[in-house]
């Protein structure tokens, strides 16, 4: 038998996984694996790294894009944080830029497969790779809930918005939270009703509002044992929608719209003022 344990053969085993060998080469090794048990074991640690790698780098191209640099692309303003327009630069710089960009892009591909190949030399042979998976947040609940909810225009909100009051009660009611309904018509947003959620396991109240255009804007909001006062707001983006979420003593908010609102980050500023 092949000393399997030789670097040689995990070097032409890795070759062969990626279809990186000659006929020869692939006869040899399709020899090899027919009649050592060693070898197999080997491939199958290489092909269970391979994929565990390739499935975390897959997960990080998916990461959210930040919603500034979103907004900026979707509004079509320069993202160069220099201010310096890349197709206007000299043909010097422009090679310069394509050589980094194409540098780092080999950079990330050699550091994806390199994980992949270590977590393979450590996988125990009757232990598969673990999937990276994330925890659902409240506010992935809440995202859930605006797109099935804006899509219906006639059963946007289960209480009108002439009902305000009642709105106010049987929510402050069922989320614990008191709270006042903002005048958002400086913003050019109608308020349409409300609907109680389910977020993270905890009810959530859904203010409904609608632009100009019919666009569906969503103030939540549930209780919530943190003290932090602070009122930092945190932008994220989920694909199409945007979110600012913030803290306040014994709740948690969040206001949810298209991404490519331009003034987002005013709104939010003067739903918290009110709420």
């Amino acid at each position: 038998m092949q000393n399997t344990k030789s670097p040689s053969i995990e070097a032409r085993l890795s070759a062969y996984l990626d279809g990186e060998v000659d006929e020869n080469e692939r006869r040899e090794i399709d020899q090899l694996l027919a009649r050592d048990a060693e070898a197999r074991r080997l491939l199958e640690h290489l092909k269970q790294g391979s994929a565990f790698g390739a499935s975390g780098f897959e997960a990080f191209l998916h990461d959210p894009v930040p919603l500034s640099l979103a907004r900026r692309i979707r509004q079509g303003t320069d993202i160069n944080p220099k201010h310096e327009r890349v197709v206007g630069a000299p043909r010097k710089q422009r090679r310069k830029l394509w050589r980094g960009a194409l540098a780092a892009s080999c950079g990330m591909l050699l550091i994806g497969g390199s994980t992949g190949y270590l977590i393979g030399r450590t996988i125990d042979d009757n232990t598969p790779p673990t999937p990276v998976v994330k925890a659902r947040t409240w506010l992935d609940d809440v995202t859930d809930a605006h797109r099935v909810y804006s899509r219906q225009p006639r059963h946007l909100v289960e209480v009108t918005a002439e009902n305000d009051e009642e709105i106010r009660n049987w929510l402050t009611a069922s989320t614990g939270v008191s709270f006042a309904i903002p005048d958002l018509s400086a913003n050019k947003l109608t308020f349409q009703g409300a609907r109680l959620l389910v977020a993270a396991g905890k009810p959530t109240a859904q203010l409904l509002f609608k632009d100009e255009d019919g666009e569906v804007y969503a103030i939540c909001f549930q209780r919530s044992p943190t003290t932090d006062d602070s009122g930092r707001m945190i932008e994220s983006m989920r694909d199409d929608l945007a979110l600012i979420s913030w803290n306040e003593p014994g709740a948690t908010y969040v206001v949810v719209g298209p991404s490519a609102t331009a003034n987002f980050k005013d709104l939010a500023d003067a739903i918290a003022d009110v709420m």
